[in-house]
């Protein structure tokens, strides 16, 4: 962060952003949300003291992003679709993060192993929590990291559960190898992708990380059966090989425990 200071006038930059315009954009949205109809340029230069050329831009900006729609007929604007979906999606993110959070400790602590949440976010996964033992050897992956989907548990887990346009993008493409025991052949990844469906679990050596080993199962919402989430413990490979079937029984003891029901055989 830095404080950059111009005649009478301070801004805060962070990430690149300044605060200042963040702060009218957070105004903008907020107003919009909560209004939860239609508003004018004028109006919402009123309601948030923000100049009308400046709103104009911002809701332009804001149109040709997708998430904001402007009204053929009367000029004004509301919130798109797009927008409302994504801030469900974020709340059901922290949701499931504060119901997973103490088991996944708990989960730690019987296993001495990271273990982590993961989601899918475009063509990765990306984490969403981790929780790890306090160990010289661990495997550390930092809250929001992104994996790819067809290297190691965690991301095989979100494949083989994601939207069948998206699994054929992936398989489509060139698949990188982290490692020698990275999946790169598209007829084995397809396989997997099955062989996961079928028993509901997944496990990797060495996929990604040389020295890592990962066993994976995937979350459901209890009324819909939607997949949420990835839940996996991860490790040295030395600590996970020979374990596998004993972190499995683990892993579906806390799904029944964070998603409050027992999972039907």
């Amino acid at each position: 962060m830095a404080l950059l200071i111009s005649g009478q006038v301070s801004h805060f930059y962070v990430g690149g952003f300044c605060m200042d315009a963040m702060g009218r954009l957070t105004r903008l949205m907020e107003l919009l949300m909560e209004d939860g109809g239609e508003l004018g340029i004028r109006e919402i230069a009123q309601r948030t003291s923000i100049p009308k050329s400046t709103v104009q831009r911002m809701l332009e900006a804001l149109e040709e992003c997708g998430w904001l729609v402007q009204d053929a007929r009367t000029q004004r604007y509301r919130v798109a679709l797009r927008l409302l979906l994504f801030a469900n999606e974020w709340r059901l993110h922290q949701e499931l993060v504060r119901q997973a959070q103490g088991v996944m400790l708990d989960l730690c602590r019987a296993t001495q192993q990271t273990v982590l949440l993961l989601v899918l976010e475009g063509q990765q996964g990306i984490c969403l929590n981790r929780v790890e033992p306090e160990r010289t050897i661990r495997l550390v992956a930092e809250t929001g990291k992104r994996f790819p989907l067809h290297a190691a548990a965690c991301g095989k887990v979100l494949l083989a559960y994601s939207p069948p346009d998206l699994q054929q993008r992936i398989l489509s493409t060139p698949l990188e190898a982290y490692t020698a025991r990275t999946i790169t052949d598209p007829c084995n990844l397809r396989e997997e992708i099955a062989r996961i469906r079928a028993c509901g679990l997944a496990y990797s050596v060495e996929e990604m990380t040389v020295g890592a080993a990962e066993a994976a199962i995937p979350l459901f919402f209890r009324k819909s059966d939607r997949f949420v989430a990835a839940l996996s413990i991860a490790g040295p490979s030395f600590d996970l090989e020979g374990r596998f079937e004993e972190f499995a029984r683990l892993l579906k003891d806390a799904r029944e425990k964070i998603l409050g029901t027992k999972e039907v055989e």
